[in-house]
């Protein structure tokens, strides 16, 4: 089989690939159309060669008779370990949902079940800034009671974020009941950037310390530059300690959390370029990089000049705390006290590459298969002390419930979870509220976290890709 050589330079450009191996005929018998072998060949190919568990494929699969090629790369893929790798015909929207930019009404939402009914019902985790859903007037913490003048079901229920025009009622709890507010919002979806520099601001507390908080929802390339300027805001107001907000954050790119990680880490670490995270591939890469003497570590971005230097830093996380979020918790833990401040993240440790099937090494695509892409994981990161393979996630050192039904705004103090913040950094433990978990006792509802996790699974996960490019 053809080698195909992943280059290590993390590049700008849209991601390509050298070209598969010769493209199976079908025998005359065949009635497998050649489009789907196509899609089998270039699936089949790059599985082989670059699949962090390339050991792990079960044998005997064949890509000339295997009638749908999601199928087939069910079968191929580790399901002990890999959640992540999967394959589309819709390559476009995937590019796109990578870059932060989607067809959205701009809100995240978490998804719960009544208890005398099917019926279901959403909470709004956070809202996009200048998305239909803010014109609305939405906000967080919202709840979403109604579907176009109807029920929210199973069967329905996705047109929540993958409809182009809704209109949705909102309800309000009354003790531990759901009610109508009798309020309605029409919105239409459009194609916009969703800044995942959701909030930011500096919090003044006693004895005159300041506090730099970030809600972060998505590592994207395309946010350095509002980074730059947060921290260097930050910096400006003499902030000495900092607040990530990973509640909602399901990932990204694998150049943001280095430099996401560059205005905190000590100053001395950063200016040396210390390795932030090491990149471990599959054997046969791993020896070929070896006899190319090419560099896996990814390093501090020394050109920062904003860092702050601290020595500690709290990230607020939840099981949608993943990816390259838990990247940037592990990159960090070497140098400096990472506190976290929630539920267990989600134990993404693993990176993966986008995958088009170019037909030469000028970037032309098969047009037969052109609109298809696969993102496979080809590599896991380990940090300076060897710190992987959590794939039960990374737990926190203060357990606090992440309940919408009566969520803050971010960055409000009130906040359970940046007050307990706010209580280990000026040593008044008597700021930090406990609140009763999501599912209270008695209550007429349950929130459903697998639909949220399936929602994740299958458009969150669209831009959760470490990527790596190809030459």
């Amino acid at each position: 089989m053809k080698k195909i050589i992943f280059s290590i330079a993390l590049l700008t450009g849209i991601i390509g690939a050298i070209s598969c191996s010769k493209e199976p005929e079908p025998e005359p018998e065949n009635l497998i159309p050649k489009e789907i072998l196509k899609a089998n060949d270039f699936i089949y190919t790059y599985m082989y060669d670059a699949y962090l568990w390339d050991t792990k494929i079960p044998a005997g699969i064949d890509p000339t008779k295997e009638e749908d090629p999601l199928v087939m790369l069910d079968k191929m893929i580790y399901k002990d370990l890999d959640k992540w790798t999967y394959a589309t015909d819709n390559a476009d929207e995937a590019m796109d949902d990578f870059q932060g930019v989607t067809t959205t009404f701009g809100y995240s939402l978490a998804f719960g079940q009544f208890s005398n009914s099917n019926n279901l019902f959403a909470i709004i985790k956070y809202v996009t800034g200048n998305s239909p859903a803010e014109k609305a007037g939405l906000k967080r913490g919202d709840i979403i009671l109604t579907l176009n003048n109807g029920d929210i079901t199973e069967s329905n229920y996705l047109n929540l974020v993958y409809g182009s025009t809704i209109t949705i009622g909102t309800g309000k709890t009354e003790g531990n009941v759901i009610a109508p507010s009798g309020n309605s919002y029409p919105m239409t979806a459009v194609k916009m950037y969703e800044d995942p520099v959701n909030a930011y601001t500096v919090i003044e507390v006693a004895g005159g310390k300041k506090i730099g908080y970030l809600a972060y929802t998505g590592f994207y390339k395309e946010s350095h530059e509002k980074l730059d300027q947060v921290f260097t805001e930050f910096k400006t107001k003499g902030v000495t300690e900092v607040v990530l907000d990973f509640r909602y954050n399901p990932g990204g790119n694998a150049v943001t959390p280095p430099y996401l990680g560059s205005f905190l880490a000590p100053e001395a670490n950063v200016k040396a370029g210390d390795v932030f995270l090491k990149e471990i591939w599959n054997e046969s890469y791993l020896n070929y990089y070896s006899q190319q003497g090419e560099d896996l570590n990814v390093y501090f971005n020394k050109a920062n000049v904003a860092n702050l230097n601290l020595s500690r830093v709290f990230v607020l996380t939840t099981s949608g705390t993943a990816s390259a979020s838990e990247a940037t918790i592990s990159g960090l833990m070497p140098y400096m006290k990472v506190i976290k401040i929630g539920t267990t993240t989600h134990g993404k440790y693993c990176g993966a590459a986008l995958v088009r099937p170019v037909i030469d090494n000028n970037g032309n695509l098969d047009p037969l298969i052109k609109n298809w892409l696969l993102s496979m994981v080809v590599y896991k990161f380990v940090n300076k002390n060897g710190f992987t393979d959590f794939k039960d996630g990374i737990a926190p050192e203060y357990e606090v419930e992440d309940d919408l039904f009566e969520a803050y705004p971010f960055g409000d103090v009130k906040d359970p979870h940046l007050a307990k913040a706010i209580s280990i950094i000026t040593g008044e433990t008597k700021a930090a509220r406990h609140r009763q978990p999501v599912l209270r006792e008695g209550s007429d509802y349950t929130m459903l976290p697998e639909l949220t996790d399936k929602l994740r699974k299958d458009y969150g996960n669209t831009i959760d890709l470490n990527m790596r490019f190809l030459k």
